[in-house]
C-alpha cells in the first residue's frame, strides 16, 4: 500500500475547499426559499418583493455554482444533496406569507448565509485569494439583498 502524503500547498487548498463547503448548501437552500417566498407571497408590495425574491434566488444559485466550481477546482468534492442542503437551511413557512413575513424571513436567512460567509472568509482569506474574492462578492451581494429587503419592511 502506497501512502501519499499532503504537503503545506495541498493541506491549505483542501482547507479552502472544506471551508467553501460550509456555505454551499446555505446558499442553494436560500436560492430555494427566495423562490418559495416568490411564489407564495400575497400583501400590496407582493409584486416588486417578488421580483426581488426571483433576483436573490438568481443569484444564490449562481454564488452556489461558483463556490462549487472552486472547490472542485481545489481538489474537494461538493455536497448539496437534498438532506445536505435540507439540514443547513432556515425554517422558511409553509404556504402564503404576507409581503412582509417574506421580508422578515428573507432578510433572516441572509443574514445567516453572511454569517456563515464571514466565517469562511476568515479561513480563505490567507490561503487563497481567488476564494477570498468570491466569497467577497457573496457577502457584498447578500448585504445589498438585506439593503433592498429592508426598504420594503413596513
Amino acid at each position: 500500500m502506497s501512502v501519499t502524503a499532503l504537503n503545506a500547498a495541498d493541506l491549505r487548498r483542501l482547507d479552502t475547499a472544506s471551508a467553501l463547503q460550509k456555505v454551499l448548501p446555505e446558499l442553494v437552500a436560500l436560492a430555494l426559499d427566495a423562490r418559495q417566498a416568490a411564489w407564495n407571497m400575497i400583501g400590496p408590495a407582493a409584486i416588486p418583493l417578488r421580483e426581488l425574491a426571483d433576483q436573490i434566488a438568481t443569484d444564490a444559485h449562481r454564488w452556489a455554482q461558483r463556490v462549487a466550481e472552486r472547490a472542485v477546482a481545489l481538489g474537494f468534492f461538493v455536497d448539496a444533496r437534498p438532506a445536505t442542503v435540507a439540514a443547513a437551511a432556515g425554517l422558511f413557512p409553509i404556504g402564503q406569507v404576507t409581503d412582509g413575513e417574506a421580508v422578515t424571513n428573507l432578510t433572516e436567512l441572509i443574514d445567516n448565509v453572511a454569517f456563515t460567509a464571514r466565517r469562511v472568509h476568515a479561513q480563505v482569506a490567507p490561503a487563497d485569494p481567488v476564494a477570498q474574492h468570491l466569497i467577497v462578492e457573496v457577502i457584498e451581494g447578500l448585504e445589498r439583498y438585506r439593503w433592498l429587503l429592508r426598504s420594503h419592511d413596513t
